[in-house]
C-alpha cells in the first residue's frame, strides 16, 4: 500500500476498517485528486479521509453537492 490511504463512506461512523477503505495515493496531492473524483462521481458517499500512513495523522471533508469540505477537529 501506498503512503496516503483513502478511506470513504456512506454514512457519517468514520470507523474505519477495511470496508471502507477505497485506494492508496503516493503523494498527498495525487490523495487529493482521487478523493475530489470519488466527490464527484460517487453518488451515495459522504465523507472522505487521507490517512498518511507515515506521520499516523488524517483529514477529514464532507462530501457536499460533489465537492469536498474540510472538517476541522474537534477541540
Amino acid at each position: 500500500m501506498k503512503r496516503y490511504a483513502l478511506f470513504c463512506g456512506s454514512y457519517n461512523l468514520l470507523m474505519g476498517g477495511a470496508k471502507d477503505f477505497r485506494q492508496s495515493a503516493e503523494t498527498l496531492e495525487e490523495a487529493k485528486k482521487k478523493a475530489e473524483q470519488i466527490a464527484k462521481e460517487k453518488r451515495f458517499k459522504y465523507w472522505v479521509q487521507i490517512f498518511d500512513k507515515e506521520t499516523d495523522t488524517f483529514t477529514s471533508y464532507s462530501i457536499i453537492n460533489g465537492e469536498l469540505k474540510e472538517r476541522a477537529l474537534p477541540e
